[in-house]
């Protein structure tokens, strides 16, 4: 994976549910269910490929992550 490549990270929410942010960005948007907030990872990853979603636990662990390659048939 790329460093220039984006990681979009889902965590337990500061106040409340779960977060999705992209390392390195300023927002987040927080979900009540952390089974949406993987979902909307996935969907954002998946339209910013070559990308990677990570769930982290609340200690900070990455407890899942999925790579998104290239699109098929990018750069030929």
């Amino acid at each position: 994976m790329d460093k220039d490549e984006p990681v979009f990270v889902v965590y337990p929410g500061p106040l409340w549910g779960w977060a999705v942010a992209c390392k390195g960005g300023t927002g987040s948007k927080v979900f009540s269910d952390k089974a949406v907030a993987i979902n909307y990872a996935k969907s954002w990853a998946e339209a910013h490929r070559p990308s990677r979603v990570q769930v982290e636990s609340p200690e900070g662990r990455v407890e899942a992550e999925w790579d998104f390659g290239p699109y098929a048939g990018e750069g030929a």
